[in-house]
């Protein structure tokens, strides 16, 4: 109960805070949109709702984050430590959400402007689709999640294609929920503080502690931002693109992403002359993803990545937010120059303007509202989703360019360049060692010619970048025909800077990182497949008036004309739909079949409970190279588990892995030394456990258990399990 208080706190809060920010979110609605009719026809609750679980997440989870911190070092008792901390947070955020409440319903109602506002019309047609597709979205998330992570009985089920991932990130959930990390570390390699982007995980954490079990602690929250996505998704396009499918198609794009991989995969099993039904049927009886690319084999680019990176779409959603809270200044800067006399002028309002760098005097938008928010985001980000947070900066770094009020993205980024320094120097020791800004153009190609690039881009994204940049293109010559702001063709390219970066700087040691940056973009690039597709089903193209002026009738068409436009259009667009789904569709079956087999770890292991109730949550263990253990459930760090994880997340592996190796093998023999260097990392336990056994070392390298069991004091063996517990010191 106290878990689903803490989120309904989040909730609140975060609803509260953008209503303190945004005093009339309708007005922003207005402010983005080219057309005021699309937006009586979209609810208030489509942004604040989804906005407001983000913003609450990040705020309340880093302020009890810190506040637990600060606490640790006056208070000795841990659980003492988080009761305190949860009593204070909900304490300060209960006044907090009071305060914000009372400013907001003191302001004076009686906005002359207001009436330009439309108000939304709450049609039993409106409340039905956005119901329906808000649990469409639930239901989906609820299966992805669930279906790769859950418990049952005592045992807790972590699917094939997603076990790796979920390995690190239960263990961090675990040190929070169960352990104590603080001052915090990564639990797969103790003592070098932690590298990762963890916060989100910490939320999962608390969940756990306040009462959830590790499933439902990890599930609810990654259930709730992946909503939150697609809900900020389909907002972008229906107040974009004037169009109400657009909402339900966006989400529909990214669960079912385009690429060449099914045609290419057709067209092999089809030059072996296997029969259409058969090759249907092998397809989607498939466990494996179906290599075209490198490391397509991985499912980097499949439905597989949202489960298995939970947090991922907590980034995508901050950077949707960020992007509707700075729309407005774009499609200002484009009315502005269309407004402007003559090329003098338009240069003086690009550049020489007080607008082009302030925001406008008595702006009913609220721009420090609005400046307020979208620093409280990039503040909070670094340790939520730092590669989200380097998206987002880029995509804002395009739109402040062709944008009014400049200044307001100079102080979103100095907030989030400052507070990352301050954290990464915290947590990782220096902002070096988290991120470094290497150019390496290519991204994870050999040939990194240009016709190399196009090729690898088409054969993973499809006809989605063809088709976002063919309907840009068509905004434009629009836009530019009726003299309309060209923001929306803007904003598509801001949008696909992430991915542009991505090709050319390396930031951590791992370059197949940077294909976040690719996803991000792909994402936004969605939302403007989304409005052509929801363009096509229903076309702008207005009927003649026959009492009206041959200038009026200008860009109107015949009624007949019009219906036949139609017909073909809808063919159009649901032909085109098909490729774009179906390399989704083939690996959605994928995802299904290979996550029919689980890595299973037994929740009511007696080491895990004997560890919880007899160690405390600061001492490491000497363990095998786990990954997904039992082990990890209690919460307490190991001195080098499965190395991939830790490597991958920055730390020196290298080293670490000789320093194992040497304790392991019984330091030749010196148990002096053996425990004087545990001593000097906290090592004081050894598990000594059978799958010690069963890694390949190198030469001369052996886990050396009679030397163990000869020097170490047993503290616990679990004949069961055929694990025994050994007190180093």
């Amino acid at each position: 109960m106290l878990a689903f208080l803490y989120l309904i706190l989040c909730l609140v809060f975060g609803i509260s805070f953008i209503s303190l920010c945004i005093p009339d979110v309708r007005r922003l609605f207005v402010a983005c949109s080219p057309s005021k009719k699309i937006v009586s026809k979209i609810p208030t609750v489509m942004f604040t709702i989804p906005a407001g679980f983000i913003v609450g997440m990040l705020c309340i989870t880093a302020f009890n984050y810190y506040l637990t911190l600060g606490l640790s070092y006056p208070v000795r008792s841990t659980d003492l430590c988080k009761r305190l901390s949860i009593l204070i947070t909900f304490a300060v955020f209960a006044v907090l959400i009071a305060t914000n409440i009372s400013i907001c319903l003191k302001r004076d109602p009686k906005d002359p402007t207001n009436s330009a506002i439309p108000e939304y019309q709450n049609t039993l047609g409106n409340v039905i689709y956005y119901g329906i597709s808000t649990v469409l979205f639930t239901v989906i998330s609820a299966f992805l999640m669930f279906y790769t992570y859950r418990i049952n009985g005592n045992e807790l089920y972590a699917g094939f294609s997603t076990f790796s991932d979920l390995s690190p990130h239960t263990a961090m959930v675990s040190s929070f929920g169960v352990g104590f990390n603080f001052p915090t570390q990564y639990m797969h390699y103790s003592g070098d503080g932690i590298q990762y982007h963890f916060f989100f995980y910490y939320l999962c954490g608390l969940l756990e502690y306040l009462g959830l079990p590790i499933d439902w602690a990890i599930n609810l929250p990654s259930m709730i931002v992946m909503v939150s996505a697609f809900e900020l998704m389909g907002l972008i396009t229906v107040l974009y693109f004037r169009r109400r499918s657009g909402f339900v198609i966006a989400p529909i794009l990214v669960l079912f992403r385009s690429s060449m991989n099914v045609f290419e995969h057709i067209k092999e099993l089809k030059d072996l002359g296997i029969p259409s039904k058969a090759i249907f049927e092998s397809i989607m009886h498939g466990t494996e993803w179906y290599g075209v690319t490198p490391y397509d084999n991985w499912g980097i680019w499949a439905v597989n990545v949202y489960p298995n990176q939970r947090h991922l779409m907590l980034g995508v959603s901050c950077i949707l937010i960020l992007m509707l809270l700075m729309t407005p200044f774009v499609r200002r800067m484009g009315i502005s120059l269309i407004k402007a006399a003559d090329a003098k002028n338009g240069f003086n309002a690009f550049i020489n303007s007080r607008e082009a760098w302030l925001w406008r005097k008595e702006d009913p938008l609220n721009p420090l509202g609005l400046l307020i928010l979208s620093c409280t985001i990039t503040a909070l980000m670094p340790f939520f989703h730092g590669s989200a947070l380097i998206g987002a900066l880029l995509v804002l770094l395009i739109m402040a360019i062709i944008s009014e009020s400049r200044l307001i993205y100079a102080a979103t980024a100095a907030a989030a360049v400052i507070s990352s320094y301050i954290q990464t120097k915290a947590f990782a020791g220096s902002a070096g060692n988290v991120v470094k800004f290497h150019y390496q153009p290519g991204f994870i190609l050999e040939d990194r010619s240009f016709g190399s690039v196009t090729h690898y881009l088409y054969m993973i994204t499809g006809f989605t970048l063809i088709i976002a940049l063919l309907f840009g293109i068509i905004l434009l010559i629009r836009d530019i025909i009726k003299r309309k702001p060209l923001y929306r063709s803007l904003i598509l390219l801001a949008g696909l800077a992430p991915g542009v970066f991505a090709f050319l700087y390396q930031v951590s040691l791992e370059m197949l990182a940077n294909h976040k940056f690719i996803q991000f973009s792909l994402i936004i690039a969605d939302i403007f497949v989304a409005g052509a597709l929801a363009e096509l089903f229903w076309l702008p193209v207005k009927v003649k008036d026959p009492l009206a002026s041959d200038e009026d009738n200008k860009w109107k068409v015949n009624k007949g004309v019009k219906i036949a436009l139609q017909i073909v259009s809808i063919i159009l667009a649901v032909a085109l739909i098909v490729p774009l789904t179906a390399t989704g569709v083939s690996e959605w079956a994928t995802y299904i079949n290979r996550n029919r087999n689980y890595v299973i770890v037994n929740t009511d292991s007696e080491l895990t409970e004997w560890i919880i109730e007899n160690t405390s949550p600061d001492d490491v263990f000497l363990t095998p190279q786990w990954s997904m253990n039992r082990f990890f459930l209690a919460g307490r760090p190991a001195y080098y588990a499965w190395p991939y994880y830790a490597w991958s997340a920055g730390h020196d592996t290298y080293t670490r892995e000789k320093i194992y190796y040497w304790l392991i093998s019984g330091c030749g023999g010196d148990i002096d030394e053996f425990r004087r260097y545990c001593q000097e990392r906290g090592i004081r336990y050894l598990i000594d456990d059978p799958e010690f056994n069963s890694y390949n070392y190198p030469d001369g390298v052996f886990y050396n258990s009679e030397f163990f069991a000869q020097n170490l004091q047993q503290v616990a063996y679990f004949s069961g399990e055929g694990t025994i517990v050994y007190r180093i010191y």
